[in-house]
Protein backbone atom coordinates (compact mmCIF):
# COMPACT_ATOMS: atom_id res chain seq x y z
CA UNK A 1 0.00 0.00 0.00
CA UNK A 2 1.38 3.38 -0.93
CA UNK A 3 1.49 6.13 1.64
CA UNK A 4 -0.37 9.30 0.74
CA UNK A 5 1.07 12.69 1.44
CA UNK A 6 -1.25 15.67 1.91
CA UNK A 7 -0.18 19.28 1.50
CA UNK A 8 -1.97 22.56 1.51
CA UNK A 9 -1.94 25.05 -1.33
CA UNK A 10 -1.89 28.81 -0.93
CA UNK A 11 -4.85 29.86 -3.09
CA UNK A 12 -3.26 33.19 -4.05
CA UNK A 13 0.27 32.09 -4.94
CA UNK A 14 -0.18 28.40 -5.70
CA UNK A 15 2.67 27.68 -3.29
CA UNK A 16 2.66 24.28 -1.61
CA UNK A 17 2.64 24.57 2.16
CA UNK A 18 4.17 21.43 3.59
CA UNK A 19 4.59 22.45 7.23
CA UNK A 20 1.73 22.70 9.69
CA UNK A 21 -1.92 22.53 8.78
CA UNK A 22 -5.03 24.65 8.76
CA UNK A 23 -7.74 23.54 11.12
CA UNK A 24 -11.38 24.50 10.79
CA UNK A 25 -13.11 25.12 14.10
CA UNK A 26 -16.85 25.17 13.60
CA UNK A 27 -18.80 27.83 15.47
CA UNK A 28 -20.81 26.67 18.44
CA UNK A 29 -24.08 25.19 17.26
CA UNK A 30 -27.16 27.26 17.80
CA UNK A 31 -30.45 25.56 18.56
CA UNK A 32 -32.73 28.17 16.98
CA UNK A 33 -34.55 28.97 20.23
CA UNK A 34 -32.34 31.85 21.28
CA UNK A 35 -30.94 32.16 24.77
CA UNK A 36 -33.85 31.00 26.96
CA UNK A 37 -34.99 27.44 26.38
CA UNK A 38 -35.36 24.10 28.10
CA UNK A 39 -36.02 20.54 27.01
CA UNK A 40 -39.22 18.79 28.00
CA UNK A 41 -39.91 15.08 28.22
CA UNK A 42 -42.60 13.74 25.93
CA UNK A 43 -44.05 11.56 28.70
CA UNK A 44 -44.66 14.68 30.80
CA UNK A 45 -47.35 15.69 28.33
CA UNK A 46 -49.37 12.62 29.31
CA UNK A 47 -49.33 13.75 32.94
CA UNK A 48 -49.92 17.43 32.19
CA UNK A 49 -52.88 16.78 29.92
CA UNK A 50 -54.64 15.37 32.99
CA UNK A 51 -54.61 18.87 34.53
CA UNK A 52 -58.31 19.62 34.43
CA UNK A 53 -58.15 23.20 35.61
CA UNK A 54 -57.07 25.85 33.12
CA UNK A 55 -55.83 27.99 36.02
CA UNK A 56 -53.40 25.23 37.03
CA UNK A 57 -52.05 25.05 33.50
CA UNK A 58 -51.66 28.84 33.31
CA UNK A 59 -49.80 28.86 36.63
CA UNK A 60 -47.54 26.06 35.39
CA UNK A 61 -46.73 28.10 32.29
CA UNK A 62 -45.94 31.12 34.49
CA UNK A 63 -43.63 28.95 36.61
CA UNK A 64 -41.91 27.57 33.50
CA UNK A 65 -41.37 31.12 32.28
CA UNK A 66 -39.25 31.67 35.41
CA UNK A 67 -37.35 28.38 35.04
CA UNK A 68 -33.64 28.83 35.70
CA UNK A 69 -30.66 26.48 35.56
CA UNK A 70 -30.90 23.20 37.43
CA UNK A 71 -34.71 23.60 37.25
CA UNK A 72 -34.88 26.23 39.99
CA UNK A 73 -37.95 28.47 39.90
CA UNK A 74 -37.72 31.60 42.02
CA UNK A 75 -40.83 33.73 41.98
CA UNK A 76 -43.54 34.84 44.32
CA UNK A 77 -47.20 34.04 44.10
CA UNK A 78 -48.27 37.68 44.18
CA UNK A 79 -46.30 38.37 41.00
CA UNK A 80 -47.83 35.36 39.27
CA UNK A 81 -51.31 36.42 40.38
CA UNK A 82 -50.75 39.94 39.03
CA UNK A 83 -49.30 38.67 35.77
CA UNK A 84 -52.17 36.21 35.20
CA UNK A 85 -54.85 38.54 36.60
CA UNK A 86 -55.81 35.90 39.14
CA UNK A 87 -56.44 35.96 42.85
CA UNK A 88 -53.37 35.05 44.94
CA UNK A 89 -55.35 32.27 46.64
CA UNK A 90 -56.12 30.74 43.23
CA UNK A 91 -52.40 30.74 42.42
CA UNK A 92 -51.63 29.15 45.77
CA UNK A 93 -54.17 26.37 45.21
CA UNK A 94 -52.93 25.80 41.65
CA UNK A 95 -49.33 25.42 42.85
CA UNK A 96 -50.44 22.97 45.54
CA UNK A 97 -52.22 20.88 42.89
CA UNK A 98 -49.13 20.99 40.64
CA UNK A 99 -47.04 19.76 43.58
CA UNK A 100 -49.57 16.96 44.23
CA UNK A 101 -49.43 16.01 40.53
CA UNK A 102 -45.64 15.79 40.77
CA UNK A 103 -44.99 18.47 38.15
CA UNK A 104 -43.10 20.72 40.57
CA UNK A 105 -41.49 20.32 43.97
CA UNK A 106 -41.36 22.87 46.74
CA UNK A 107 -37.88 24.23 47.38
CA UNK A 108 -36.34 26.35 50.12
CA UNK A 109 -37.48 29.90 50.84
CA UNK A 110 -35.40 32.76 49.49
CA UNK A 111 -36.25 35.82 51.55
CA UNK A 112 -40.03 35.98 51.61
CA UNK A 113 -40.43 34.05 48.35
CA UNK A 114 -40.85 30.31 48.04
CA UNK A 115 -38.84 28.49 45.44
CA UNK A 116 -39.87 25.51 43.38
CA UNK A 117 -38.17 23.01 41.13
CA UNK A 118 -39.56 21.51 37.97
CA UNK A 119 -39.60 17.73 38.25
CA UNK A 120 -36.47 16.63 36.31
CA UNK A 121 -38.50 13.82 34.76
CA UNK A 122 -40.73 16.47 33.15
CA UNK A 123 -38.09 18.75 31.71
CA UNK A 124 -34.67 20.22 32.29
CA UNK A 125 -32.73 23.41 31.96
CA UNK A 126 -29.04 22.95 32.60
CA UNK A 127 -26.21 20.58 31.81
CA UNK A 128 -26.86 17.02 30.74
CA UNK A 129 -24.59 15.66 33.47
CA UNK A 130 -26.51 17.50 36.19
CA UNK A 131 -29.79 16.32 34.69
CA UNK A 132 -28.71 12.70 35.10
CA UNK A 133 -27.67 13.40 38.70
CA UNK A 134 -31.03 15.09 39.42
CA UNK A 135 -32.89 12.13 37.92
CA UNK A 136 -30.89 9.73 40.09
CA UNK A 137 -31.80 11.72 43.21
CA UNK A 138 -35.46 11.91 42.19
CA UNK A 139 -35.72 8.19 41.50
CA UNK A 140 -34.33 7.20 44.92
Amino acid sequence: MTQKRFVQVDAETGELIEEGFVAYVAPRRQNGFGKRWFAMAHDAAAVLKQVKNLEDFRVLMALLEQLDYENLITTNQAEIARDLEMDRAQVNRAIKRLIEAGAVFEGPKVGISKTYRLNPEFGWRGSGRNHIAALDVERK
